[in-house]
């Protein structure tokens, strides 16, 4: 029904939404993510020969036996990055049955904050057990997160998505200005996605 022309209409006009606005900015992300990090396996961006499907982790659980980030960080160990109210310098006790796993092969599972990310993979990234470790968290202590190296300096597939990598841990303290700056570092075999 349409108002005569002695009443004021009562409809009330609608505002353009910033539908559009939002839609070509995620749009261009994703162009830029897939630029960046999308490439498929057989363009040979990185080496597929890195992945391993998720569907494997019991097979592999068998030469790569699973270490849990609650066993890796159960212990009380480091400072914040970013706080400074301990003394450079101070030291740490690492327990007997976490110094146990240097040198041994193990996986785990974790969120990868990539060092050097690129169009043809990652080669080195951070560890995390939490997604809000990686990108928006709180700081972390040192032995939260595990320094990853690709063996023989090979590329994987970057991904936001949890996923498990296979390797010799290394159990040592590494300093930067008398702090303890990561406590883990792995040489990665493989990845599963």
């Amino acid at each position: 029904m349409s108002p005569s022309p002695s009443q004021p209409s009562t409809e009330v006009a609608e505002k353009p939404t910033p539908v559009w606005g939002a839609a070509l900015a995620g749009v261009a992300l994703g162009l830029i993510i897939l630029a960046f990090v999308g490439r498929s396996e057989t363009e040979g961006r990185f080496d597929p020969s890195t992945i391993v499907d998720r569907s494997r982790l019991p097979q592999m659980a068998q030469e790569y036996p699973p270490v849990e980030f609650s066993t890796l960080s159960g212990f009380s160990y480091g400072d914040a990055f970013g706080s400074d109210t301990t003394p450079s310098g101070k030291a740490y006790s690492v327990p007997a049955s976490i110094l146990a796993l240097s040198g041994r092969k193990i996986s785990v599972i974790g969120y990868m904050l990539p060092l050097d990310a690129d169009p043809q993979g990652v080669s080195q990234f951070l560890l995390n057990a939490s997604f809000d470790m990686c990108y928006y968290g709180a700081p972390t202590l040192p032995n939260q997160f595990i320094v990853a190296k690709m063996r023989g300096g090979r590329r994987t597939r970057y991904t936001h998505t949890p996923i498990a990598i296979f390797g010799t841990l290394s159990v040592r303290e590494e300093r930067k200005s008398g702090r303890v700056v990561s406590l883990y570092e792995m040489e990665v075999d493989r990845v599963a996605m």
